[in-house]
């Protein structure tokens, strides 16, 4: 616990919960999207009856979805004290995982600035696209969920705190899993945990087996659930005609252009802080001019799209206003059942480049080494999370509650790079002070 016995982390932690109090009370409003919806439900059937009544004509997320029509029954205050408590406990569990192996060391004043700025980072109007209530219990509530069901790897192998740790994860675990694009970010995870193990001659731990169990059932579930297969056929025909013609390759391309419609549609700023921090860390590692331009360019693109975006109102330049809405568009059905123009190709193939240059800026930061691959998966496990979509038709429709797992994926390596960029700083001052 001495990571929350450190003053500038308790500082943190006071102005995030101010932050996510005063967000709670005075600025989001309740009634809207689909939590009208799910208050109506328990008038006319019981909540079992409600739940088998949807998996067999629109969704799978029978647990989640419990939890769900109990809470939306409550006085909405209680949802707000509840929501605030999660949001709480999200940050307590970041800094969890991210300082557990720090306890010997002071948190820097810079490194408690960033994790503050991460934290900040991430756009809580998004949880409300789908009604506040509903969309938070399935994807903020959900991330609560999965960070506590990884909590017991925090823990030594054999200590009591592990034990009391398995006593919350298992039923956490149980709950997220239910979620889709979880399912699948466990289940990359659980799986490189296990063939980690395997090639290193390492005992596996059991859970990491359990979670593989979890995830497996979830899937199968996932993909054999009737109203899974009726909500994408009625979402296809609301939102996206023609989206059952579409091949695997198709569907595989239209979950990364959702990735990259996160990144650069906006100004996604968890992920700006990631490039910025990515940069400095490949820097302090003294590499070749070379190798500094390629981990500089995920910085660049960014930096790129946010002078355009400040000059788009000022010139009337066609290729400035092309690139700045080039995700802009009414009709995603026409652009993706045609042929993309080769403007559009040339920018999607530079902020794929951009992309994978990520993945080359980690291995400048960590070499050949395990801790490199850890981060690789990780960020493979986050941007599958969100490039899954591109198996659903409501791809588009529900762009912004479904980042909300890679972004966090994004905070986490983020604050990895400012943990080795400060190590790399604390080594060449000992150094110059010899």
């Amino acid at each position: 616990m001495a990571p929350f016995k450190d003053r500038k982390i308790q500082g943190v932690l006071l102005i995030y919960g101010i932050l996510v109090i005063a967000f709670h009370l005075f600025w989001l409003q309740l009634g809207e999207g689909d939590d009208s919806y799910y208050q109506a439900c328990l008038a006319e059937d019981g909540i079992l009856t409600i739940l088998l009544d949807r998996w067999n004509d629109w969704s799978s997320r029978s647990i989640i979805e419990g939890l769900l029509l109990l809470v939306v029954q409550l006085p909405s205050g209680v949802w707000v004290v509840l929501d605030i408590l999660v949001s709480m406990l999200i940050a307590v569990l970041v800094v969890r995982f991210l300082f557990y192996r720090e306890a010997e060391h002071s948190v820097s004043a810079p490194l408690a600035v960033f994790l503050l700025l991460l934290l900040l980072s991430y756009d809580f109007r998004e949880l409300s696209s789908a009604g506040w209530i509903t969309t938070t219990i399935n994807y903020w509530w959900s991330l609560a969920a999965i960070l506590i069901a990884f909590l017991p790897f925090t823990f030594p192998e054999k200590s009591r705190g592990r034990k009391w740790a398995y006593g919350a994860a298992v039923p956490a675990a149980v709950f997220s899993i239910n979620h889709e694009q979880i399912c699948l970010l466990v289940l990359t995870m659980a799986l490189y945990m296990a063939l980690r193990d395997l090639v290193l001659k390492r005992k596996a731990s059991w859970y990491v087996y359990l979670l593989l169990v979890f995830t497996l059932v979830s899937l199968y579930g996932i993909l054999t659930c009737p109203g899974n297969a009726i909500r994408s056929d009625f979402s296809a025909d609301m939102w996206f005609p023609g989206y059952a013609g579409f091949h695997l390759l198709q569907k595989g391309l239209l979950g990364w252009y959702g990735v990259l419609l996160t990144l650069y549609k906006e100004m996604n700023w968890t992920y700006v802080l990631l490039t910025g921090v990515l940069f400095l860390t490949a820097a302090s590692r003294k590499r070749r001019p070379l190798e500094l331009v390629i981990a500089g360019l995920p910085l660049a693109s960014n930096a790129g799209l946010l002078a355009l975006k400040g000059i788009a109102p000022y010139c009337n330049i066609e290729l400035v206003h092309y690139i700045v809405n080039i995700f802009e568009f009414d009709q995603p059905v026409v652009w993706y059942q045609g042929s993309l123009p080769n403007k559009a190709r040339l920018l999607m193939l530079i902020y794929t480049v951009c992309c994978f240059c990520v993945v080359y800026t980690l291995y400048l930061i960590w070499g050949s080494t395990e801790k490199c691959l850890d981060m690789i998966v990780l960020l493979a496990s986050a941007v599958i999370s969100k490039a899954s979509m591109g198996m659903s038709p409501t791809v588009w429709i529900s762009v912004e509650r479904t980042s909300v797992f890679m972004n966090y994926g994004f905070l986490f390596l983020a604050m990895f790079c400012a943990l080795e960029w400060n190590r790399t700083r604390a080594v060449s001052r000992r150094h110059r002070a010899a």
